[in-house]
């Protein structure tokens, strides 16, 4: 895979595997999609892949966009466009591998980035910590489900320890900067070990305050690396 990506630029944090619809509203995420369509129309086995980058925080002005964007994102395959023009457009981005921005270049109608990979490694125990982190999350997705109708909907759990932690991660209800902790965790054992402190802040907080919207999520078979 390519080290140099075109970025956009997205309000939610991907994971490997996660397939989420996203809108494209500014005039930098148009000229991503503008451009990788006009790549993949020109070969018919050519993928639209892009990275994606979760904003920190950032405005509009005029055609200008100011942003502070996290170091470390995913690459996306964008498919199913939908609108464009001047109209409203959205797209889906499926997760793929993550990366970290070595530099910028903005000289164009959007950032791209020079990145390099990080690998997936899967820490000292990560079987272990895939057994005690799917017990809290089993009983976190109870009381999801239990306060909030119709709950937490995640299918069929996989076995692998590296997969189940971005599945879960993605599935809990977060905020963007414990999302973006958790994509950055170096290895398996660690992620799966902040999650299981998260969900029983999660859980303490339910019991507290018991409302939470309801959650769904897709996921791909489409593998990390």
């Amino acid at each position: 895979m390519d080290s140099t990506l075109p970025l956009l630029t997205v309000e939610t944090v991907l994971f490997p595997g996660l397939v989420v619809p996203v809108p494209v509203n500014d005039v930098q995420n148009r000229a991503v999609v503008r451009d990788l369509q006009a790549a993949s129309g020109a070969s018919a086995d050519a993928e639209m892949v892009c990275g994606a980058l979760a904003i920190r925080d950032g405005y509009e002005l005029g055609d200008r966009v100011f942003r502070s964007l996290h170091g470390i994102g995913c690459t996306a395959l964008v498919s199913d466009v939908t609108g464009g023009d001047e109209g409203p457009m959205e797209i889906t981005l499926t997760g793929n591998r993550r990366f970290r921005v070595v530099e910028l270049d903005g000289d164009g109608d959007y950032l791209v980035a020079k990145v390099e990979w990080l690998p997936e490694s899967a820490g000292s125990d990560p079987l272990g910590a895939a057994s005690v982190a799917l017990d809290r999350f089993r009983r976190y997705a109870a009381a999801v489900t239990e306060i909030s109708l119709p709950g937490l909907h995640i299918g069929t759990l996989p076995d692998d320890p590296t997969t189940l932690s971005y599945l879960m991660s993605a599935a809990m209800v977060l905020l963007k900067p414990d999302r973006q902790k958790l994509l950055e965790v170096l290895d398996t054992t660690s992620r799966l070990a902040e999650l299981v402190g998260l969900i029983d802040t999660e859980l303490s907080a339910m019991a507290a305050v018991p409302s939470l919207p309801a959650t769904d999520i897709s996921w791909s078979d489409l593998a990390p690396n």
